[in-house]
This record gives structure tokens, sequence and C-alpha cells, in this order.
């Protein structure tokens, strides 16, 4: 639940910055990585995959953009009245199966069979929310302003993120850089 909640919020948090070379590293390591438990071997005809050169980088910062903001949207609404449909969504989809760690005991993990970005970001929250809702009901908090996705109690209490602490009447005052003080001061 750890690694997936990371890999998800490192894409909500990063993806805007990123270009396809980006979110290919992101699919290829972080995703394969926490997927690879309860992925199965394909036994599918495997289609040509086109070369990253191929791909018209707008069409990716589209498909980011798009995925981001249906992520966003989905993380405001669990914040604003606890729904979680998109873990029944998830689970229904089979991008979330439950499984055995290591010891034997019973959890959950993203599948990887997800063929939208969107879905696949959401597989790893389903994730962490099957294994920590108490996290997702007291402190999930996205902020309206930076679009910042944190879990922290007292930003979701206050409404806001840290950038709302920065101009705050109890944000220390910053000192003059003047060698002298100014006249009348």
């Amino acid at each position: 639940a750890d690694a997936c909640r990371e890999a998800a919020l490192t894409f909500v948090t990063d993806s805007k910055h990123w270009g396809k070379a980006e979110l290919g590293m992101w699919l290829t390591a972080t995703y394969a990585q926490v997927t690879r438990h309860a992925s199965k071997p394909s036994e599918e005809k495997v289609w040509p995959v086109p070369l990253l050169r191929d791909i018209d980088p707008r069409l990716i910062e589209r498909i980011m953009a798009s995925a981001r903001e249906e992520i966003l949207d989905t993380l405001a609404l669990i914040a604003k009245d606890g729904s979680a449909s998109f873990v029944l969504r998830a689970l229904i989809a089979g991008t979330v199966v439950r499984c055995e760690d290591g010891n034997g005991e019973p959890t959950w993990a993203p599948t990887g069979d997800a063929t939208r970005l969107a879905d696949r970001v959401l597989s790893l929250f389903a994730v962490d929310y099957l294994a920590r809702p108490g996290d997702y009901e007291s402190a999930l908090f996205v902020c309206c302003t930076c679009k910042t996705v944190v879990f922290d109690e007292a930003a979701r209490s206050r409404g806001a993120c840290n950038h709302g602490l920065q101009h705050s009447a109890l944000a220390p005052r910053r000192r003059s850089t003047l060698p002298y003080p100014p006249m009348g001061a």
C-alpha cells in the first residue's frame, strides 16, 4: 500500500512537468514495480508497440493532463463526501485483486490490467484505500488552489495546504534587505 500511494502521488504531483520519456519511465519502472505481484503473464498475441519517438508528445501531454484532472476530481470527491465508488469500479474491472503477501496474509494489489492511464493511477489509490480507509476519511486533502494532494489532517481541517501559510498573518515577517533602515522606520 505504501508503494502504491507513493507511485500514485508521484504521478499526480510530478506529471504536470513530464514529457513522454518521463511517463514511459514511470510506467516501465515505478508502475511496473507495484503491479508485478498481481500481473498475469499474457498468452494473447502481442501487438507491436510503437517506439517512443513515434508517439506525438502533444498527445501524451493531453492524455496526462486529462488523467491528472480525472484523478484529482475523484480524490476531491472522496475528501468532500467520502465517496469511494472508484474502489468498487477498480474491483469490478479487475484492476485491483485480492492476493497474499510474502507472509501469507491477505492483501490487495493492482493488476496492471487497466488500459486508461487514469484507471492505472486510480487502481494504486484503490489499493491504498483498501489498506488504510481511515486516511482517506480523515486526512485526504486536495487543495483547490494548487491541486496538491496530501494526507494531512491539519491541512484538511484548515482547508488549505502549506501554500496558504506562506501569506498568513501568522507567517514570520520578512526583514528588510536594505543596508540601513528607511527614513522614519
